[in-house]
């Protein structure tokens, strides 16, 4: 049912850059880290700050329903309640599910759910897009 996933985030001028990669990178599974190379650009942002804008996609199914797997179990219990209970806030009605995981504490090894700006912006895309797959997707992990 998943497609593949899509990472991006934004470092800015004053934080270390290969931090902000760790921090996405912490989001996949250890064995799978070497085999992501993380893309970047450099932008300007609201107030002409220099940005990198950094991304990297997992296009292969099986291993984007491993590491979404992998988000999943890394959540607390709460968060993944939180998705399921209130999945108008994470899903777009078509064939996505958005997260924001919190780049501090992604970082730091833990996975949160964040409402701030400074998150990594995960899209898992979906074969089938419909409230039930989501609902089983969960499911299958536990939930």
């Amino acid at each position: 049912m998943i497609s593949s996933l899509s990472f991006s985030t934004i470092a800015h001028a004053t934080e270390d850059l290969e931090k902000v990669k760790t921090a996405m990178l912490n989001l996949i599974p250890k064995d799978l880290r070497t085999s992501i190379t993380v893309n970047q650009s450099t932008a300007k942002g609201h107030h002409g700050n220099p940005i990198t804008l950094l991304n990297f996609e997992i296009n292969d199914p099986k291993s984007a329903k491993a590491v979404f797997a992998y988000i999943i179990r890394s959540l607390s219990d709460a968060e993944v309640s939180q998705i399921r209970n209130q999945l108008n806030l994470y899903y777009d009605g078509r064939s996505a599910l958005f997260l924001r995981i919190d780049k501090q504490s992604a970082y730091l090894g833990t996975l949160h759910l964040s409402l701030s700006d400074d998150v990594i912006k995960l899209r898992v895309n979906l074969v089938r897009g419909n409230l039930p797959s989501i609902s089983e997707i969960l499911s299958k992990q536990g939930y």
